[in-house]
Order: C-alpha cells, then sequence, then structure tokens
C-alpha cells in the first residue's frame, strides 16, 4: 500500500501529523479485516482505497466544525469517514451507528485505535444529545432526515458525504416535500488525484 506516497495529499487536506502514525494502523486493520468482512470492494486495490476513500472522506475536512463534544456517524460500516476524523479529533466522542453484528465487530476493534469511539446497532428515535451528524455513502437526504426527525427538529445539523450535483438535487427535492423549512448547502469538493465528482452537503434546522 503507497502510503507513503498519499501523505503530502493528507496534510494538505487538513489530516494532523499526528494522526498519520495511528491511520495507518487503522487502514492495515481494514485491510485486513476486508478479506473477512467485505467492508469494501474486494476488487479494490490498495492504492484505490487510499484514493477513493481516504481521500474522499479528508476532501471535506477543512470545513469540518472544531472543538464538537459528541458527533454521531449513520451507517458506519467500515468507518469511513468516523474513524478517520475521530483520529483527527482525539477529543471528540464519535456515535457510529452500524446495524451488521459483523461490522459492528469490527469498528469495537478499531477502538484500539481511536478510544474516542462508541459503537451502537440502531438509531434511537430519541437521539441523543450531539452537535452533528455525518454520514457517507448512507441513505437518501430525506431518509437521513426521518431517521432523525426529532434531533432535526430541534437545530440538528447534517455533514453529509455525497457524490453527483444532479442526485443531491433529486435528493433534496424529495426532502424538502417532507421538511418544508429544509434549508442546504452544498459545496463542491475536488480531489487531488481523481477525475470524480464529489459535493459535502451541510444542513441546519433553524431553531
Amino acid at each position: 500500500m503507497s502510503f507513503e506516497k498519499r501523505i503530502p495529499y493528507f496534510l494538505n487536506l487538513g489530516l494532523r501529523e499526528g494522526a498519520l502514525v495511528k491511520l495507518k494502523s487503522y487502514l492495515d486493520l481494514l485491510w485486513t479485516a476486508n478479506e473477512e468482512l467485505n467492508l469494501i470492494s474486494r476488487q479494490m486495490t490498495p492504492d484505490e482505497l487510499l484514493d477513493n476513500h481516504v481521500i474522499d472522506c479528508l476532501l471535506p475536512l477543512k470545513n469540518f466544525p472544531e472543538n464538537l463534544q459528541t458527533v454521531a456517524d449513520f451507517g458506519s460500516g467500515g468507518g469511513l469517514p468516523a474513524v478517520i476524523y475521530a483520529l483527527q479529533f482525539p477529543d471528540t466522542l464519535f456515535h457510529l451507528y452500524e446495524k451488521s453484528n459483523k461490522k459492528q465487530d469490527f469498528l469495537k476493534r478499531c477502538k484500539l485505535i481511536a478510544p474516542n469511539l462508541q459503537i451502537f446497532a440502531d438509531i434511537p428515535i430519541h437521539f441523543g444529545e450531539v452537535d452533528i451528524v455525518i454520514a457517507r455513502a448512507f441513505k437518501p437526504i430525506d431518509v437521513t432526515l426521518d431517521i432523525s426527525r426529532k434531533y432535526y427538529e430541534k437545530g440538528g445539523k447534517y455533514f453529509l458525504l455525497k457524490g453527483r450535483k444532479a442526485k443531491i438535487e433529486e435528493e433534496l427535492l424529495l426532502a424538502r416535500k417532507k421538511f418544508k423549512d429544509l434549508s442546504a448547502v452544498v459545496e463542491p469538493l475536488t480531489s487531488p488525484l481523481l477525475e470524480v465528482e464529489r459535493h459535502l452537503v451541510l444542513i441546519e434546522k433553524s431553531k
């Protein structure tokens, strides 16, 4: 895995240098566990893991709020981006929600690398006190808001990693039919290595 060659890109995207060693440990764990758990595509090469996933998660990092107490990650899967963000912000508690028992077990192993993780199966209706919800490759925007409706209605904030602009606009159109006061900011993201369409969707409910 050409991790060292990607380090300048990681740092330019805002990753703190002190997180590099633990990031490498996490990726080694992810790559090994993937053979059994199918956390990412088994056809993926090590370089594709770095370029398609790690850098993809780091693209909006400079937009991520600092000094948060608690962050919730929906559909955590193999821990992208939650584990990376937990390494970046070791003083912030990250609640990872993942239904798959096998993926939960993997995420619990990640706690050895990022002890500020807490792993849960189901997203509760009465959502806990969190500062922001993050999600990548999760459900459409309207479903994400529905799942956490009480949190949204109390002034919830969302940091959603998305792909194509056209697809985002479709999702927002549907979401606005359910949430009339929905306000969203869509920020384009540019990968330093790949020709891909990526966007950050920021949602904050007015109190």
